[in-house]
């Protein structure tokens, strides 16, 4: 919960933020979540973007998490470093933070129209199109098709935040939660292609898996995030059975939000890092460090 001697002065220099957020940030309401979203990321990282309702908004300590973790997997590269985010979203979180905190150069793949135009339209105004390719990709498009036309290029990494449900059903929470877990805290927005997809997130990352022992060495790190536990065992089981010479895997905690990553590589020499959980629990501070800022704040502990 963000309390106001946390977010007291954002709120007096954002109005919409304002708005939304009183004596704490209500995660069910979409408003709220977008305002906050947009507020961290213009206060910590100079990143005005912009993201419609009924696409997925994405919270700022989570994605950084991923950004981190992916600093580890790549530590001691050479640069530039160069990255591919699967299926971007209207936010285009990682290509902004990654290209914002690391220099990182991002391919980003998009199916969604409405996603497309909005990521391009954050990348444009943000000056950042030297950085970031945003590319429209056909349905059920991951790797292979998307890098048809970069035959030369070997990039570090790629990051994905998949599709988590199979159907409406599951999105719906009606078939996939054990009875003893309580109810989500945080509202459920996002398009058809963003929250679904056929099999769910275990056989969207399968087909990133089939993608990568064709391609094998034209990345050094694959990766993806999880939302689900059950998936990752069967998903390493697979790199098992594929011969895959490494693979890591880690979690992400974010107050009582836990995703799960998973990474693989086909190279020899990459360094795998040891297994921790992201972040530490800590309670907010009273005062914000001007070094750090609410996001990471946010990053070691709360919701």
């Amino acid at each position: 919960m963000l309390t106001p001697n946390s977010c007291g002065a954002r709120r007096s220099r954002h109005q919409d933020v304002s708005n939304c957020i009183c004596q704490s940030v209500n995660f069910k309401e979409p408003e709220a979540v977008r305002a906050l979203t947009c507020t961290l990321l213009k206060e910590d990282f100079g990143l005005t973007i912009e993201i419609p309702l009924e696409r997925l908004i994405p919270t700022v300590p989570l994605r950084l998490n991923y950004i981190h973790w992916v600093e580890d997997l790549i530590d001691g590269q050479k640069q530039p470093r160069r990255g591919i985010d699967i299926g971007t979203g209207a936010s285009c979180i990682y290509p902004l933070l990654g290209a914002t905190m690391n220099g990182w150069y991002f391919l980003a793949t998009e199916v969604d129209d409405i996603c497309f135009d909005y990521a391009t339209k954050n990348v444009d105004q943000n000056n950042l199109s030297d950085l970031i390719k945003v590319v429209k990709v056909p349905q059920k498009t991951l790797l292979m098709d998307a890098l048809k036309e970069e035959t030369e290029i070997i990039y570090d990494f790629c990051m994905c935040n998949p599709p988590f449900f199979a159907n409406q059903l599951e999105a719906k929470g009606v078939n996939s939660r054990n009875s003893r877990r309580p109810p989500p805290s945080s509202v459920n927005t996002g398009g058809v292609t963003e929250i679904m997809a056929e099999g769910g997130e275990l056989e969207f990352v399968k087909r990133i898996i089939h993608d990568s022992l064709q391609l094998k060495k034209r990345l050094r790190w694959y990766s993806c995030m999880l939302g689900k536990k059950c998936s990752l065992a069967p998903l390493k089981e697979e790199l098992r059975k594929q011969g895959v010479p490494k693979v890591t895997h880690t979690e992400f905690c974010q107050g009582r939000t836990m995703r799960w990553a998973l990474a693989w590589s086909f190279y020899d020499d990459v360094i795998v890092p040891f297994l921790h959980v992201w972040p530490c629990t800590m309670d907010y501070p009273t005062c914000l460090h001007a070094h750090g800022g609410l996001a990471q704040c946010m990053c070691m502990g709360a919701h």
